[in-house]
């Protein structure tokens, strides 16, 4: 069966393998191989289709998930490239395969496309097949589950595990047919394993060695192509050869290694002497072509044009070249085919060159008495437009004194012609406007130029908008008048920065010797005073600010630290008056703990306050610790749940096993030491010398004649092992023993049965049954079986719900960890399973045992933990709010 990773080399060479002739028999396999994964692929479809539309959607989906995955496959398959190709096998002769069917592929994909659910009857018979240890089954139910539902983690968890089991039996099965040198059964091995959609454990020392043997069976054979020169055969196999190195970064032996060195040169070169050939061939059809194409046109008698002739020769002199590369000779007569044609087309360049030369004089001549005839009126012409377009160059560079002069010089002819009269009248109007624009300036300049004469203070606001509008109306100016205002309005600027410097200055000076108050050792109406003050006093440097020209830099700077120290002290003085006011009205407890951390930061609180909330802070409050610390003190892993009384569970007891829990729980429910042990008697033969004498044993299953009529089965002789457990395959004879007689079952397993330990997960649904704890209570109240049992299963209990104890309500359930505790004292943490059995084992822990388990059973641990889980949970859905608090004082402040 076909991997994806072959599936997807054999696309890649046929997306790299372009139009090739159909003669070459690499095209030919890889088309055959193409046909045939394609034709299989659209079998599984169909079947799967077939399947689907009767109503067996898990067949369909185990069918389409068997490796490789169908729609996987498929995708692979239909690569963009797949169109060209299955035409151009049709139209060589080819194997070509049928498009695949697309209302088979929307049926296939509605069904992964609905889904599925915890509870849908895949998990029912996926979990049935691991209840009868059928993983070849599970594994195709669980691969279907994992695609329908992605979300499902613990799927991908089972589905990890699953694999990785599989993974590990087949390895064993590999490392048996390594071990036995089989080549053939390596090579099957191999490919279960390659096909069968498991991880390859390609670092594995087994994977490795099983993959060295198939190279060397591999490089076998390539040698015995080699002998029969069947190169593309040997070229398949040094490239599958290379494929496995690289994939599974094998070493092989250095003399191996030589042998497919050699093995690639040697089909590498035949590859190049095969493309070699095909191409002379392909040269020499494409000159005879050539040949044959002139032939017709010379036949035609048609005249040819220079570029057609030229065109036509550079064609054959360049196919010539391209079949002279080759050292294979041409065919006879070629030589002069190709003088032949190549002296005609040069005859026909010469004609088309000399008609060409006829018709060229003959236009020459009549432009020439063209022009002669037009030349007075087209100088008239060019002159009143070059007038016309250096009057629109000089407007468009705003040069008013070029226009003008041009005006001027213009001759009274040239300004009054019809053709160049509306451009003068535009002329005209630019220069009268662009004179405005200069008287609007010059007033602009003049009123400006007045406010320092009658004193700045005394027009101090106007200062601003006169000097922006004064700008504004020189940037309006033409580029000509713009040197002797800007210099103008610089003279300005100068008397107006040492004015305003002064005045800054002297204003900041007072700012900065009343900012020296703004310090938190102060009382808060002193910093409050001191801000206000600084405010008014920088607030009369707004019209100074007026720009430009530029403030110096370095009193800007002066005026940005005192505004951000103001900015800063207005925030520290509200976010202090802000944490007073939010201690006293906090509503909760992590408003009071942030409203006092805010007060803490503040510079104006003092020392004695800073110490008072670390004292605070070092206790680590919150709801959930105050709760937990009041309501379940001892039980702190259950304090999370007191602020969430809605997402308690009371069953006691999470809906489904983790993969943890199952193997705990698979391990007691699978030991036959406390599902299936029976006492049976053996009554031994009375004859003379028999040394042997009737005594009880225990037996896993059943006691049954076997082929040689002896009773037999796995027994442990408690009269052969005291002091330890020992089933082993034993069969009596009459001769020692004339009867062996079933007693009774024994009490432990009764007891396992009675309590439902086999069915702690249900089969159908895969959820718990009972809770823990209630199984718990039940070995503490049994009489019946062994306290050494009872005690065993306890512990084996304890492992399952020690995975998640929290679900399995043990935080509600003090006296279960005292339960625990008190069975761990007596040393029933050592007991191993069967101990029950074993005389000198039993006694050692029996009688202990016996009086703690009279003991416990005055303590139901489920209805303790019930009762617990329901007094807090009424407390807690009462509702808790925050009072108060005590103050520096040590008085309580309660809210109102």
């Amino acid at each position: 069966m076909l991997t994806l990773n072959q599936a997807e080399r054999l696309v890649r060479k046929i997306a790299e393998l372009g139009a090739q002739p159909a003669s070459d028999t690499q095209t030919a396999k890889l088309a055959q191989d193409y046909a045939e994964v394609c034709r299989a692929a659209n079998r599984r479809l169909e079947q799967c289709a077939i399947m689907i539309e009767a109503g067996q959607f898990l067949q369909a989906l185990q069918l389409a998930e068997t490796p490789p995955p169908l729609l996987d496959l498929i995708t692979l398959l239909t690569f963009r490239q797949a169109a060209d190709w299955r035409n151009y096998c049709q139209g060589h002769q080819l194997p070509w395969p049928e498009p695949f069917y697309d209302k088979y592929i929307r049926l296939l994909n509605n069904v992964y496309g609905k889904g599925i659910a915890s509870d849908h009857p895949f998990y029912r018979d996926y979990r049935r097949a691991i209840m009868e240890n059928n993983d070849a089954r599970a594994l195709p139910i669980l691969r279907v589950i994992s695609r329908l539902n992605p979300a499902d983690a613990n799927t991908k968890e089972e589905l990890k595990r699953l694999e990785e089991k599989s993974v590990r039996v087949m390895l064993e099965g590999l490392r048996q047919v390594v071990a036995a040198g089989d080549v053939a059964a390596i090579q099957a091995s191999l490919e279960r394993l390659e096909t069968s959609g498991l991880p390859t454990p390609v670092a594995h020392p087994i994977w490795q060695q099983a993959q060295v043997a198939r190279c060397r069976t591999l490089l076998r054979q390539a040698e015995q192509l080699r002998e029969q020169d069947a190169w593309q055969e040997v070229e398949a196999i040094v490239e599958e050869i290379q494929n496995l190195a690289n994939g599974s970064s094998l070493q092989l032996p250095s003399d191996e290694t030589e042998v497919w060195t050699d093995l690639e040169e040697w089909s590498a070169q035949k590859r190049s002497a095969f493309a070699t050939e095909q191409d002379f061939k392909r040269a020499v059809s494409a000159l005879d072509y050539e040949f044959n194409s002139i032939a017709t046109q010379r036949a035609a008698r048609a005249p040819m044009d220079k570029a057609a002739a030229q065109s036509a020769r550079e064609s054959l002199e360049r196919k010539w070249m391209e079949a002279q590369k080759f050292d294979g000779g041409l065919p006879d007569g070629f030589a002069e085919k190709y003088n032949e044609n190549l002296e005609w087309l040069g005859e026909r360049i010469q004609a088309a060159v000399r008609r060409q030369r006829l018709v060229t004089l003959a236009v020459c001549l009549v432009i020439f008495c063209g022009v002669a005839a037009a030349c007075p009126y087209f100088l008239a012409s060019e002159r009143r437009h070059d007038f016309s377009q250096q009057l629109q160059r000089l407007e468009s560079a705003r040069q008013v004194s070029e226009v003008e002069k041009l005006l001027g010089d213009a001759p009274s002819s040239l300004k009054a012609n019809a053709k160049t009269e509306k451009d003068v009248n535009a002329a005209n109007a630019f220069v009268s406007r662009e004179k405005d624009i200069k008287s609007a300036f010059d007033q602009k300049l003049s009123a400006l130029q007045k406010i320092p004469t009658d004193g700045f203070r005394n027009d101090l606001v106007q200062v601003g908008p006169e000097r922006a509008q004064t700008e504004a109306a020189l940037n309006l100016l033409a580029s000509e008048y713009q040197p002797a205002a800007s210099a103008a309005l610089a003279a300005w600027d100068k008397k107006w920065q040492l004015f305003r410097n002064a005045e800054i200055g002297a204003t900041l000076n007072r700012a900065e010797v009343a900012s020296e108050s703004l310090n938190a050792t102060n009382s808060l109406e002193l910093v409050r005073a001191t801000m206000a003050e600084i405010e008014a006093t920088l607030s009369g440097l707004r019209p100074l600010e007026a720009q430009p020209p530029a403030l110096e830099q370095e009193l800007t700077q002066r005026a940005e630290e005192l505004t951000n120290k103001l900015v800063v002290w207005t925030g520290t003085t509200q976010k202090w008056e802000q944490a007073k006011t939010a201690v006293t009205r906090a509503a909760s407890l992590d408003q009071y703990l942030t409203a006092l951390d805010q007060m803490a930061a503040s510079p104006f609180a003092g020392l004695a306050c800073r110490d008072a909330v670390a004292g605070i802070v070092r206790l680590h409050l919150s709801q959930e610790i105050l709760l937990g610390q009041l309501l379940l003190p001892n039980n702190p892993s259950a304090w999370p749940s007191l602020t969430n009384v809605t997402g308690w569970s009371n069953t006691l007891m999470p809906e489904q096993p983790a993969s943890r829990e199952k193997d705990f729980y698979f391990k007691l429910r699978d030991d036959k030491n406390v599902r299936d042990v029976s006492a049976y008697d053996l009554i031994a033969n009375p004859r003379p010398g028999n040394p042997y004498h009737s005594h009880p044993v225990f037996v896993q299953g059943a006691i049954a004649p076997n082929n040689a009529g002896d009773e037999a089965g796995m027994v442990h002789d408690p009269a052969l092992y005291q002091d330890s457990l020992h089933f082993v395959s034993t069969s009596y004879s009459d001769w020692n023993y004339i009867k062996v007689q079933r007693l009774y079952r024994m009490q432990e397993c009764d007891t396992y049965e009675r309590l439902g330990l086999g069915d702690l997960i249900d089969a159908n649904t895969g959820n718990y049954q009972k809770p823990i704890l209630q199984l718990f209570d039940q070995l503490n109240q049994d009489t019946k079986s062994s306290a050494v049992f009872r005690a065993f299963v306890t512990f084996k209990l304890l492992a399952v719900a020690q995975v998640r104890p929290d679900e399995w309500g043990f935080p509600w359930c003090p006296s279960a960890a005292a339960h625990i505790q008190a069975l761990t004292q007596l040393g029933a943490k050592d007991i191993q399973s069967g101990d029950w059995m074993v005389p000198e084992r039993s006694d050692k822990f029996d009688g202990p045992l016996q009086k703690y388990f009279a003991q416990a059973r005055a303590v139901p641990l489920e209805k303790q933990a019930r009762f617990l889980q329901q007094l807090v949970r009424g407390v807690c859905e009462q509702g808790f709010v925050f009072a108060g608090y005590v103050d520096s004082s040590g008085h309580p402040v309660l809210q109102g």
